[in-house]
């Protein structure tokens, strides 16, 4: 079943922070019962020798233990009220002391009571008496032993017990918040992370279905998150865009066709009728028309051939500044009519690319360059090469392009000042076949304008594929 990114978020968030605090609780918890368990052992061991060192320095004070039965009968019961058990005997292994089964029995009821009581508070104890044998020494002779019976190893008084409870009611505690607290977090975080993303849904959905609008949504502060916005944004006012040049297309385009379509129709009509007499210019004239939309048509498919990377490139190695001279020659009747100055710059420089198309770039480019640069104008080729990489530049002293509309130049049928364009006899192609051209030759071509000021095209081609 699919889940939300709300829901994946706090799901994986719950159960890593689950995971880590119960393995953090469990170390922790074994690791007190250890330590403690080591410290009851230690504190065992030094009541055990206390016992011990009493007989010792008993026995010393007298050299027997003859004369000692009621100090020995003492430290045998002070033993027992410590629940621990103990048989004294002599260097012989005669029995010089021992509780009665009475008193035995009756401590051993009072440890059953107590390690009951212990579990209550801590849980299951495992411990039970262990017998020891303790050697007593008159420095280094051996006086006699100690035969001890003591509970172990988890031997817990009322307080050790306490300690351990609390500490595992405070994990417990400790482990509840360390689970609610990365739970806050994650209901956050998966807020903020869903929220603009099924905003973003929303919002391509309603693009999918032509309804184009900018996204108003504040800044995430996550890059990637700010980085799609902006994404789609720019997606959706491209369309935007698009749409409108689409709509534009479609008048323009209706009207470079529907008008040589009239008058190809009326001419046609007219030598019908006899309105007018079948002559050779008046055929001539049909011919024209039919010529203009063939044209019309032509540079649609050869877009489109280009864009789609369907023509194969026949390449060759040539001389690119000598190129660019040869185009800047064929257009001197234009040049001159129109009183511009064009110089061609740059050393001579050979790349392998197509040379029709380069040609074809290098004129459009040109062509737009001259029709857009008012009389006593200068339009300047430069070709140069740094590494791999040859650079075309053409700059003229023309109008230039607004400033909004720099960003759309390339794009299929856009025209700036679609009325000018029109009185110059442009479909706002030319540019689309030169950026294609570019890219099937993995080139790069890029425009820096100055609106009133002049326009700067800049190619960039690898030397050799």
């Amino acid at each position: 079943m699919k889940r939300t990114i709300k829901w994946q978020l706090l799901l994986s968030f719950v159960s890593l922070s689950f995971i880590l605090v119960g393995a953090f609780s469990w170390i922790t918890l074994n690791l007190i019962e250890s330590h403690f368990a080591d410290y009851v052992k230690e504190r065992q061991e030094s009541e055990l020798e206390e016992h011990s060192s009493d007989l010792e320095a008993l026995y010393q004070e007298n050299g027997t233990w003859e004369e000692n039965s009621q100090a020995i009968q003492r430290i045998g019961q002070n033993a027992l009220q410590q629940t621990v058990i103990v048989r004294i005997y002599d260097e012989d292994g005669q029995l010089l002391w021992s509780p009665s089964a009475s008193e035995e029995e009756e401590v051993k009821k009072k440890v059953q009571n107590h390690l009951l009581h212990m579990e209550q508070m801590v849980g299951d104890i495992d411990s039970d008496y262990l017998q020891t044998i303790i050697p007593l020494y008159d420095g280094t002779e051996e006086i006699g032993m100690i035969e001890v019976q003591s509970l172990g190893p988890y031997a817990y008084t009322e307080h050790d017990a306490l300690f351990i409870s609390d500490m595992k009611s405070n994990l417990v505690l400790v482990a509840f918040i360390s689970l609610l607290i990365p739970l806050f977090f994650a209901v956050l975080v998966a807020k903020k992370l869903s929220s603009p993303i099924v905003t973003i849904n929303n919002f391509t959905t309603e693009i999918a279905k032509g309804r184009y609008s900018s996204l108003s949504l504040e800044e995430t502060g996550i890059r990637e998150i700010d980085d799609l916005l902006d994404s789609v944004n720019e997606l959706s006012l491209q369309l935007q865009r698009q749409q409108k040049i689409r709509n534009r297309l479609s008048s323009d385009i209706a009207h470079e066709i529907r008008t040589p379509l009239t008058t190809l129709k009326g001419n046609i009509e007219a030598m019908i009728d006899g309105v007018w007499e079948v002559s050779g210019e008046r055929l001539y004239r049909c011919y024209e028309e039919v010529t203009r939309i063939t044209r019309l048509i032509g540079e649609i498919d050869r877009i489109n051939e280009i864009e789609s990377q369907e023509t194969q490139l026949q390449k060759t190695t040539f001389d690119l500044t000598e190129l660019a001279q040869q185009v800047v020659d064929n257009f001197q009747p234009m040049l001159v009519e129109n009183k511009l100055n064009c110089s061609v710059g740059g050393n001579r420089i050979f790349i392998s690319a197509d040379r029709d198309k380069i040609h074809q770039v290098i004129t459009n480019l040109l062509a737009n360059a001259i029709k857009f640069t008012p009389l006593g104008g200068k339009i300047d080729l430069y070709v140069s090469q740094v590494k791999s990489t040859v650079s075309f530049r053409i700059t003229d002293n023309g109008q230039g392009i607004p400033p909004d509309e720099v960003s759309q130049i390339f794009e299929r049928f856009y025209m700036a000042e679609p009325s000018r364009n029109s009185k110059l006899g442009g479909q706002g192609i030319g540019l689309s076949i030169v950026k294609g051209i570019v890219n099937a030759h993995r080139g790069t071509i890029s425009v820096d304008s100055i609106y009133g000021k002049g326009t700067t095209f800049t190619i960039h081609l690898p030397v050799s594929k």
